[in-house]
């Protein structure tokens, strides 16, 4: 790159090897040439490839507590675990972010509330919530401008989101993880969800709107649809066999009675 030099000694290198043997033909750089020591190449034989192992999955990042105070106290509350996703050039990077040293600041207005966060590597993080038919509110828009590994800046934006749907006065959570598609190029994995920016009461969260992700209630209704189909379907093979055998006995009385 612009501002970055490498330097190189004690260079060997083959690209092309045939029969996994190194050539006993060598060229010299122009450096070596000028010396007079000429170390003499032995042919060996290249080791068999180390098969490539598969990198450990990224830990999940720990649980940090957000707030966002008012005149009134507290507005909003957030608790969750999250995981910053970017790919540049087909290649993703994975960031945990770490609540002990991740500020937070916010607003909360009538219609809207915004928590956002900011550490060493990320200029801002927020999350931007609405209230949507005057009686629920939504995840509604996320940015983000972050310093990635190689020095470069990356930041994109989406106001169109549609994320933790919950009634006004409750709280919306999803304790398994989440994904945040905020676009292409980046996506946010929740953990331990639980937020709750409006009609936030004496600092506690209201009852909480479970994600789908979370509420098994709903195979109760599968089951007990299964099995009443279940059951139909034995009364019904049932009722067909009772008819054949009655049908079959009355035939049999019909023709005694005729001799």
């Amino acid at each position: 790159m612009k501002d970055v030099v490498q330097h190189y000694w004690a260079v060997h290198v083959q690209a092309f090897v045939q029969n996994g043997t190194v050539s006993t033909k060598e060229f010299l750089c122009n450096e070596d040439k000028t010396s007079t020591t000429v170390v003499p190449i032995t042919p060996t034989t290249l080791p068999s490839p180390t098969p490539t192992t598969t990198p450990a999955q990224k830990e999940k990042p720990e649980i940090g507590s957000y707030s966002v105070n008012n005149t009134n106290g507290t507005c909003l509350m957030a608790s969750m675990g999250l995981q910053l996703n970017v790919t540049q050039d087909k290649v993703v990077t994975v960031i945990n972010i770490n609540p002990n040293t991740t500020d937070f600041t916010g607003s909360c207005h009538s219609q809207t509330a915004l928590l956002r966060l900011n550490s060493s590597n990320i200029n801002y993080l927020d999350f931007v919530f609405a209230v949507k038919n005057e009686n629920r509110f939504y995840l509604k828009e996320v940015n983000v401008s972050m310093y990635l590994v190689n020095g470069s800046v990356f930041s994109t934006a989406n106001n169109n989101l549609s994320y933790w749907d919950a009634p006004l006065g409750s709280s919306y959570m999803c304790n398994k993880e989440q994904t945040i598609s905020v676009s292409g190029a980046f996506q946010i994995n929740t953990f331990y969800l639980r937020v709750q920016p409006f009609n936030v009461k004496e600092g506690k969260y209201s009852t909480a709107q479970e994600c789908s992700l979370d509420d098994d209630t709903i195979l109760i209704p599968i089951i007990v649809g299964a099995g009443l189909s279940g059951l139909i379907i034995v009364i019904v093979i049932a009722y067909l066999i009772g008819r054949r055998k009655s049908y079959a006995g009355y035939q049999t009385l019909s023709r005694l009675q005729c001799r």
